[in-house]
């Protein structure tokens, strides 16, 4: 390790039959920088998911919603990276929190 960088433990989720929420420490170096620095970086980008309903379909079908995430800076970001995939659907993009945990294991990554 160098004098201008930390080595820190991340956590990473993965599914699994038996457990669905394991996580296991991921060894990441993160480079000493002030906090206030650390934060704006973290603002810019953040996770959302992006809800795309197709008001054709019946809302018991399983083809009704897809539920992608993504990262951003705006919802309306969001929104343009998942409206190729979304075709004619209609939709809407959330900060990715708590609320919304069954989405998230089940969302499809748009990078």
């Amino acid at each position: 390790m160098t004098g201008d960088t930390h080595l820190c433990f991340g956590l990473l989720a993965f599914l699994s039959p038996i457990n669905p929420t394991h996580l296991i420490p991921i060894p990441q170096t993160f480079p000493s920088q002030p906090s206030g620095e650390i934060n704006a970086v973290r603002v810019r980008n953040r996770g959302y998911l992006v809800f795309a309903t197709d008001p054709s379909k019946g809302v018991d079908s399983a083809e009704y919603q897809q539920v992608y995430a993504t990262e951003a800076r705006t919802p309306n970001q969001a929104i343009a990276k998942v409206r190729p995939l979304a075709e004619d659907r209609r939709v809407l993009a959330f900060l990715s929190t708590g609320k919304y945990w069954g989405e998230v294991v089940e969302a499809r990554w748009v990078g």
